[in-house]
């Protein structure tokens, strides 16, 4: 069982470690982007930007629970990727449909893999609100930051 564990935390590390790049890409675009005017409709740019940032941070979590279909694959608890892969969805997701289940020492992972979800998408809610914060202000000529 403490092998079991030891792998969800290492899983859970590389989960944050792809979070973070996410977050530095949106960081990096952010920075970008405002510096570039808004144009003749503020409002479409700014929800254009809003748009880049949510996918950018989708895909992150995709990614992640692709992470963990992967890992659940190695493991042979799932017939195929896709299975595993929905499996992975419903469990980051903190769904839980409970149609499908890991076996054995494995089942430690699933409520690994929701912390570690529901832990990423506060770190996703967090930075998209921040965001829209600055995208709102940006658009209606407040100012962004403490002057």
């Amino acid at each position: 069982m403490i092998v079991t564990i030891c792998v969800g935390m290492a899983m859970m590390i590389a989960c944050l470690a792809v979070q973070i790049a996410a977050v530095v890409q949106v960081i990096r675009y952010y920075v970008a982007a405002a510096r570039q005017p808004l144009g003749e409709h503020p409002l479409l740019s700014a929800f254009r930007q809003l748009v880049y940032i949510m996918l950018l941070l989708l895909v992150a979590g995709i990614v992640q629970m692709a992470g963990w279909a992967a890992l659940y694959q190695i493991l042979g608890q799932f017939p195929d990727f896709e299975t595993a892969l929905y499996f992975s969805g419903v469990t980051f997701t903190s769904l839980g449909y409970g149609d499908f289940t890991l076996t054995g020492r494995a089942r430690m992972l699933a409520p690994m893999e929701a912390s570690d979800g529901l832990m990423m998408f506060g770190v996703t809610s967090a930075v998209f609100m921040i965001a829209l914060q600055h995208a709102i202000n940006r658009s209606l000529g407040l100012p962004t930051r403490k002057q």
